[in-house]
């Protein structure tokens, strides 16, 4: 059912002024609730606003009689054509709300015309979602925005507290979706570039300005016209580095007392292993993962989409199998992490904050042993995901099991790299991998 619209004369006394007038309003009714507006902003004199209903002068009779004259048919009119304005917003808006009606009719500025609080806003919802990582590559394009745009560098204390920060954001020079055009995107692009930022850095934070337009326009229905369809962002320039069989076997057969060495030596061994298993998703694994000599999951970075929670199954080798062994605490009757960096009484985003830590200790450490062996390549825990899909390719997996699937961007392609295979197929190729790669010689 849609709204409707009429003028409405408050004759109760509490509503009156101090002049015995009654005050007029629009009032707009939907589903049975009736929303009252002063039409202060929208009527030509004010004092038409108020009306008296005396017996000796009845001006609402006046006006609202069958033949108004004089100022009374004046005064008719102005309301009918308040009244008309606001039927046409409201036919204009095709699933009615308040707010939407509020917005075009009164032409009110809503939060979100601010850019800096439609991010903030934005943020604190990636963050009520548990998407710890995406609200974080969003603080930082906010970070970027706010200094592109006031000229100079944006300071903060690390441990400054979250709402603090906030507030510091949306002060200063205002931005606003209007001001975002084709020419303002090269702009910040090129200041970026000028900050040693990378293409794909800067082509994250242009993604995710693109990503607030569409809300900001097609949910809070801000008219700013759409830059996306002139600039384009950029694409990445990281180069996606795969290491050779025979340097993943440098890697492998790597002897060290130091514990945390083999911890993380084990845990990139592992990821390889495991088809490319991102880290966040390793350190994730619980015992209940292990179902019929494999591991079944969904990936930590696509759980919360939407059609997207399909769980991939990852064969255990034996060398996977005794990494569990060496660092598992199993116990009858609990469902533990199987690596033992994450505790269940942990908050959502304490884990966050805990495996990213985990995963910069974990790159600090896998590259030194890789320059320990005498690898020139810069090796990180990324570097084990590359590296499966690369070896696998070369070692005769068909393009349709792989389907070129670690060194794309799109998450639906690499959850379903491995579900339309067999089991038995699965099998047969992890051991296949683990046997190419520990057979090589150690340092």
């Amino acid at each position: 059912m849609q709204a409707t619209a009429r003028i409405y004369f408050q004759k109760a006394p509490a509503k009156r002024t101090k002049g015995n007038l009654c005050p007029v309003k629009l009032c707009i009714t939907h589903n049975r609730i009736r929303k009252y507006y002063s039409i202060n902003e929208v009527i030509k004199k004010p004092e038409w606003m108020f009306l008296s209903d005396d017996k000796n002068n009845n001006e609402i009779e006046k006006v609202t009689g069958d033949s108004p004259r004089g100022k009374y048919r004046d005064i008719a009119f102005e309301y009918k054509r308040i009244v008309e304005d606001a039927e046409r917003v409201i036919n204009s808006i095709n699933t009615f709300s308040f707010n939407q009606f509020e917005e075009k009719f009164f032409h009110k500025t809503t939060l979100w015309d601010n850019v800096f609080i439609a991010m903030i806003d934005h943020i604190k919802g990636l963050r009520a979602e548990e998407r710890f990582g995406y609200a974080e590559s969003f603080e930082s394009t906010l970070r970027a925005v706010k200094e592109f745009h006031e000229g100079k560098k944006f300071e903060y204390k690390s441990r400054q507290k979250v709402e603090t920060r906030y507030n510091d954001y949306v002060t200063g020079k205002q931005l606003t979706f209007y001001d975002i055009t084709p020419g303002w995107l090269k702009k910040f692009e090129s200041y970026l570039m000028k900050d040693k930022k990378s293409k794909s850095t800067i082509g994250v934070y242009c993604r995710n300005i693109r990503v607030l337009f569409n809300i900001a326009v097609k949910v809070h229905k801000i008219g700013a016209e759409y830059p996306f369809n002139v600039y384009k962002t950029k694409s990445s320039d990281r180069r996606k580095i795969a290491l050779t069989a025979l340097q993943m076997g440098l890697i492998a057969n790597y002897q060290t007392e130091h514990p945390e060495e083999k911890f993380y030596r084990d845990l990139f061994m592992f990821s390889f292993l495991g088809c490319g298993m991102n880290f966040s998703d390793i350190l994730r694994l619980k015992d209940s993962n292990i179902i019929d000599g494999e591991l079944w999951f969904v990936r930590e970075k696509t759980k919360n989409k939407e059609n997207k929670e399909e769980k991939l199954h990852v064969p255990l080798t034996k060398t996977m199998q005794s990494i569990i062994d060496r660092y598992s605490k199993k116990t009858i009757g609990h469902d533990w992490y199987i690596f033992p960096i994450l505790d269940p009484a942990m908050s959502e985003e304490k884990k966050f904050r805990t495996v990213k830590e985990t995963i910069k200790r974990a790159n600090d450490h896998i590259s030194q042993i890789g320059k320990k062996v005498g690898i020139n390549e810069h090796v990180s825990t990324y570097v084990a995901r590359h590296s499966w899909a690369t070896i696998s390719k070369n070692s005769g997996a068909s393009v349709e099991f792989l389907s070129e699937l670690l060194g794309h961007s799109s998450v639906k392609v690499t959850q379903g790299y491995l579900k339309s295979f067999e089991k038995a197929t699965r099998t047969e190729h992890s051991e296949k991998m683990e046997n190419a790669i520990f057979t090589q010689k150690a340092v």
